[in-house]
């Protein structure tokens, strides 16, 4: 289920409680919406780090 489908089917009532829900997504080329995951955001900042020490080097 996208993010606008589930704002739709459970409305905001999660921005009213008080448990905090950590769901991100982005969107893909095609327009389809993709959840991040942890393994894609140390994925991104193991690419940074490399990058910051080639340009060190």
């Amino acid at each position: 289920m996208n993010v606008s489908k589930r704002l739709v089917s459970h409305g905001f009532k999660h921005v009213l409680d008080s448990t905090p829900v950590n769901t991100c997504y982005m969107v893909d080329s095609q327009g389809k919406e993709v959840p991040i995951t942890t393994a894609m955001i140390r994925s991104a900042c193991h690419q940074l780090l490399q990058r910051c020490r080639a340009i060190k080097n």
